[in-house]
């Protein structure tokens, strides 16, 4: 009979989004599970699927660290503000009229 070789086969052991998270954090809330999940959904850093689950390698969570270290924090940008309507009258007051024309007969 032939001896059967052992090859040596690293062990990739997979991390879900909340073992991940937990694993880079050391206990203090450092990486959210929901920031995992969110660059592997946009595709930001590499991950492994198996089926519809996203799990991480110790590989994967180091370069997901690099990737949220080197990441700058934009500023949000305000929104204009829109123009201030007028006051509407109150109940009672007296509105001077005014014509609109309409869409039908504005222009002869």
């Amino acid at each position: 009979m032939s001896a059967m070789v052992e090859e040596e086969v690293p062990e990739y052991r997979l991390y879900n989004n909340e073992q991940g998270a937990a694993r880079i954090s050391g206990g203090e809330k450092v990486v959210r599970a929901s920031t995992l999940g969110r660059l592997a959904r946009t595709g930001k850093v590499t991950h492994t699927r198996v089926g519809r689950k996203v799990l991480w390698t110790d590989a994967q969570l180091r370069a997901a660290v690099a990737y949220l270290a080197t990441q700058t924090r934009a500023k949000p940008i305000k929104k204009a503000s829109p123009p201030p309507e007028p006051p509407r009258p109150r109940r009672g007051e007296i509105v001077p009229l005014v014509a609109k024309p309409g869409r039908r007969y504005s222009n002869p």
